[in-house]
């Protein structure tokens, strides 16, 4: 009876060329997205705005995103939200005074990812990252007296979820370094 070597024995137990299957998390769809909202803002009682002096938008926060469904569809999105505040500077009683509007502006959003791993399973969790921060595209006074501002933000966003890599087995006198 012949000995076995260590060798014979693992190549009988993983065959030349086999393969295994790893299953682990990785970004399995991305997607970004510009948005552009409008917003009519009121001065205080008896304030006709002359002229707008400035805008500035601060604190911009965005909450936890969710995997989503964009409308009735089977296309897989990103749902984002967040908030950010709007500061305008306006002067009013014909130049001579001027005063400030200070208001939250909150916004949702659906980002349908455009590039997704349609392999992928169990989708884990949602990340969305401001890759443009709300600017002021426009302000101009209305005929009724109010400030319109226009504003811009962009939104990327990513999913992950398990997928499967499947790797080939290295059988004895395979060479490591290749």
């Amino acid at each position: 009876m012949s000995e076995v070597t260590v060798a014979e024995r693992k190549s009988k137990v993983f065959p030349k060329g086999a393969y295994r299957e790893i299953i682990t998390k990785a970004v399995c769809g991305t997607a970004k997205k510009y948005f552009r909202y409008s917003q009519h803002f009121v001065p205080a009682e008896g304030y006709d705005p002359h002229a707008i002096l400035g805008t500035s938008i601060t604190q911009m926060r965005l909450k936890e995103p969710e995997i989503t469904n964009v409308g009735d569809s089977d296309i897989v999105g990103v749902g984002v939200n967040g908030i950010f505040e709007v500061h305008i500077w306006y002067a009013y009683n014909k130049g001579k005074s001027t005063d400030l509007i200070r208001q939250a502006i909150n916004f949702e959003e659906i980002i349908p990812l455009s590039e997704y791993d349609f392999q992928s399973f169990n989708l884990t969790e949602a990340r969305a990252m401001v890759i443009k921060p709300p600017q002021c595209m426009e302000s101009r006074l209305t005929e009724e007296g109010r400030i319109k501002v226009d504003f811009e933000l962009g939104v990327y966003a990513e999913v992950i979820g398990e997928t499967k890599v499947r790797v080939r087995l290295a059988g004895p006198g395979d060479d490591e370094a290749s």
